[in-house]
């Protein structure tokens, strides 16, 4: 399994795209913003694993607020909420 090769916690959607395509060992452009992650092999043991990098990093995340958010643009949407309360 492959995880993220930062320990940073994505401030864009652009690299929230970096990110996930590198868990999924995928090119970003290749992933659309809708496209369901699933699809392109992002299970919950990835995702744990790019939260639990995220938190390290300061985000503060639950796997919780993820549940059903599987497109990039809302994963950006829960992401880009929490660091806005932070």
């Amino acid at each position: 399994m492959n995880t993220p090769n930062t320990s940073a916690a994505p401030h864009s959607l652009e690299a929230l795209h970096a990110q996930i395509a590198r868990a999924v060992n995928e090119d970003p452009s290749e992933i659309g913003l809708d496209d369901d992650l699933q699809d392109w092999g992002l299970d919950s043991l990835r995702l744990l694993n790019l939260v639990i990098t995220w938190n390290e990093a300061g985000l503060q995340l639950d796997m919780s607020e993820l549940a059903g958010q599987l497109t990039l643009n809302a994963l950006w949407k829960v992401v880009s909420e929490r660091q806005a309360r932070a």
